[in-house]
Formats: structure tokens, sequence, C-alpha cells
């Protein structure tokens, strides 16, 4: 006599769980626009005032070998040495940028967004990094006249910073002055206001502008800010179009190290203050519009 069927066994029905929802693509990418705006008030503030303590550490060393209560005129003259001293002002720009640095770094890491992506940690097609300092070095004619229209207008408008940057620049060996005064704000500032700031701004028109006029307004003394503001569209513009941080590195740290190079190499020439000729600005403006056009090309695959 055969056993009867077996019934199968059924597994008891359980509750689908779904997987985890991927943020969008964009979003994956990128650093909140409010966290963007938060890391450029924090980092810029904070390093301002960490750039500020080796000034404060020489003056109080001052007034510990000279009183308190010294002559007004030695006060003075001892703050403008040690604002125009590399062995003051090298430290101070390092703190700066390390602080900026510092904050890119944790807004990416707080946001939970990888440091390649929230910054632009990437590469770029070569042509992107010769057209960067070129295009960078052509529009200086720009600065210089947007400059002279500053001190021909409001003369009295500024706080002679391009000046003393001008003799901190000769006040050490050039070694020693060109990581300090190229490599490291070239890198900092360009990982604060092109990296995580920049990128957070999802409109790119609006990314480029607030990028470029705030990265002005930060160097405070009004004729610096004119003559920074053409080189601070430019350098948003790179990053907006290779999406890279190295190329805006790139064109900031040259342009800084000619900076430097002028300063040391032809003290005669910045110290008479000639105009340039006429054709100066648009000469540099179609050297610029070739290198703009340089790195479209080289980029179009990657934009499209």
């Amino acid at each position: 006599m055969e056993d009867p069927p077996v019934p199968p066994i059924q597994a008891p029905d359980l509750p689908e769980i779904a997987p985890p929802e991927e943020p969008p693509a964009d979003e994956a990418r990128h650093v909140p626009w409010w966290g963007g705006v938060l890391a450029l008030l924090v980092g810029g503030i904070l390093a301002q005032v960490v750039g500020a303590v080796p000034v404060l550490i020489g003056a109080v060393v001052w007034m510990a070998q000279h009183g308190a209560a010294a002559d007004p005129a030695a006060s003075d003259q001892m703050m403008y040495d040690l604002t125009h001293s590399f062995w003051v002002l090298g430290p101070s720009i390092a703190m700066t940028g390390g602080t900026m640095a510092v904050v890119a770094f944790a807004t990416a890491r707080i946001a939970k967004v990888p440091f390649r992506r929230a910054l632009g940690l990437r590469g770029a097609p070569w042509p992107a990094f010769v057209a960067a300092p070129i295009g960078i070095l052509a529009l200086g004619p720009t600065s210089d006249a947007l400059r002279r229209a500053m001190q021909h207008y409001l003369p009295g408008f500024t706080l002679g910073a391009l000046e003393g940057l001008d003799e901190v620049a000769r006040s050490a060996p050039i070694w020693l002055v060109l990581p300090a005064m190229a490599l490291v704000p070239g890198f900092a500032e360009e990982i604060l206001f092109r990296g995580v700031f920049q990128r957070s701004i999802r409109n790119g028109v609006l990314a480029v502008l607030l990028s470029g006029s705030l990265f002005a307004v930060y160097h405070m003394d009004p004729q610096h800010v004119v003559a920074v503001l053409p080189l601070g569209f430019y350098l948003a513009w790179l990053a907006y179009r290779t999406d890279s941080l190295a190329v805006p590195v790139a064109g900031h740290v040259f342009n800084n190290a000619a900076a430097v190079f002028g300063s040391v190499y032809f003290a005669d020439q910045i110290a008479a203050d000639e105009p340039l000729d006429w054709w100066a600005v648009p000469a540099g403006w179609a050297v610029c519009a070739v290198c703009v056009a340089a790195v479209w090309w080289s980029t179009r695959e990657a934009r499209e």
C-alpha cells in the first residue's frame, strides 16, 4: 500500500525588504549648497584669525622687549615691520592655507561625500593645463588697468596690500618665498573657493559669478580686490568647464609664482610703476580668448 503524498512545505510569506535608496548622482558628488556656504564663511573667517597668530606673537615679543608704553611711532614701525616680513607672513600664510584646506576636507567628510567628488580632485585634458597659466597671465594687463583706475579715482581707498606683498617677497630667499606665496595659497584658496564652495552651487553660471566675486572680495584691500576680480572669474570658469580642481590650481600657482618673480627680479620697474601700452589690454584679451577656446575644445567630449 502506497503512502499518501506529502504536501510540500511552503515557506512563510516574508515582507519584501526594499533596497536602500541611492542618492541621485548629482547629490552623491556634491556638498549641499548650504554646506558650501558655511564652509566658505567658517574657513574664510577662521583662516584670517589663525593667520593673525604669528603677527600677534611678534607684537607680544616686541612689547616684552620694549615695554607696552613705547613711543607710538615705534609701535607703528613695529607693526609695519611685522606685516612686511616674510619671517612673520610666511608662517601666517602657511597657517591660513592649512586652515582653509582642513575646513574644506572636513566639510566633505561631514557631508559624507568622497573627497575626490566633493572637491574636484581629478585630472583634466593636458591642453587645459597649458591654457590655464597662459590665460591668467594674459589677464594681467586688465588687472593692472583696473588697479590704476582705482588709484586714480579713489587714491586713498587702499590698505597698501599690493606694495606690502612686494616687500614680503623680497625679504627672504626666493626658494622659501615661492612655496609660501605661490604654492600654498594657490592650492588652499582654490580648494575652498573652487572646490567645496563652487561645486556646492548647482547652477553653473551662478557658481562662477559667486566664486569669482567672493574670491576677489576675500583679498579685502580695494585695489587688490579689483585687480583679482578678472582672475577670479577666469579661475572659476576653468573649474566649471573642466570639472577639475587641478586646472585652476595650476593657473593660480603659476600666476602667484610670476608675481613673486616680478617682485624679486623687476623691483625697479615695479617701483617706477609705469603704465602699460594701450594695446596690452586688448592683446591680453585675445590671448585669453584663445586659451578659453583651447579649454573648451579639449573638454568638449567630457561635457557632452
